[in-house]
């Protein structure tokens, strides 16, 4: 079993810094759609550090961020302290462990961090901690293009390649395999009454910020690397200056959000 809080050892720093952020048009889509208000609570599961959960704070009275990570956590808290945000909370915890939080949250979003979950538990664990009228935000990215060229796809060949074959999932783990849809996992819960947005990006790189970014996931975490580190980041820096000697990079792409309400 993948343990949870060793997926992103030693990557809280880089993600806190390189993480790719959401565009403003979700933030105001999910206050509109879900009508949102300053009196809402949020709940943001897989937090990070706070990725979704610090700017939907602008708009909604509280937010609880929820993740396994205790590094991730504190880089988030840190975040809230610099800006002197009151109005969000850290927890860690894993999604699938929450038992004490009551029926009083208005919406529960999960960013990027689905497929990591027991989803099914998860959405099962949501039928009590959200109102009835509550929703559950599904956010995840698709990419359209990289360039130049496909350097994107290059760059996740090479890394499995590098790993042997399989993607990491922390440690000495193996990355699963998902043969259930988000939506399908929606639609076999309460939340079974389905909206859909979609939201546009497009994000610029530097190559020393796109390694930062790799260092930001399970597949490149310094945990997970350990002493393959240098290894690993000569020949990923190798690899991206083939395609851009400059070391620009672009990745355009969509943010799918799956809004699941209870029929």
């Amino acid at each position: 079993m993948i343990e949870a809080s060793e997926l992103f050892r030693g990557a809280g720093a880089y993600y806190a810094k390189h993480a790719v952020p959401y565009p403003e048009e979700l933030f105001r889509s999910l206050v509109r759609v879900c009508r949102l208000s300053t009196s809402s609570r949020v709940l943001d599961l897989g937090a990070g550090t706070g990725q979704i959960g610090i700017p939907l704070a602008r708009s909604v009275g509280s937010v609880l961020c929820v993740d396994p990570s205790e590094e991730m956590v504190h880089e988030g808290q840190l975040a809230v302290g610099t800006f002197n945000i009151k109005n969000v909370e850290f927890l860690v915890s894993r999604s699938e462990d929450l038992n004490t939080l009551k029926a009083s949250f208005d919406v529960a979003t999960i960013a990027g961090s689905f497929h990591w979950m027991d989803r099914g538990a998860v959405l099962t664990k949501l039928s009590t901690i959200l109102k009835p009228n509550g929703c559950v935000a599904i956010i995840y990215r698709m990419m359209d293009r990289s360039e130049p060229g496909d350097w994107y796809r290059a760059l996740l060949s090479d890394i499995k390649e590098f790993w042997g074959g399989n993607f990491p999932a922390g440690p000495g783990e193996v990355r699963p395999v998902l043969t259930v849809p988000n939506r399908d996992a929606l639609s076999a819960s309460d939340f079974s009454e389905i909206t859909q947005l979609r939201h546009y990006y497009e994000h610029h790189w530097s190559i020393d910020d796109l390694l930062g970014y790799i260092f930001s996931t399970s597949m490149g975490a310094p945990g997970t690397l350990g002493a393959r580190r240098d290894e690993f980041t000569k020949r990923i820096r190798r690899l991206l200056l083939s395609h851009s000697p400059t070391g620009h990079f672009v990745k355009r792409g969509h943010i799918n959000t799956l809004l699941g309400y209870r029929c």
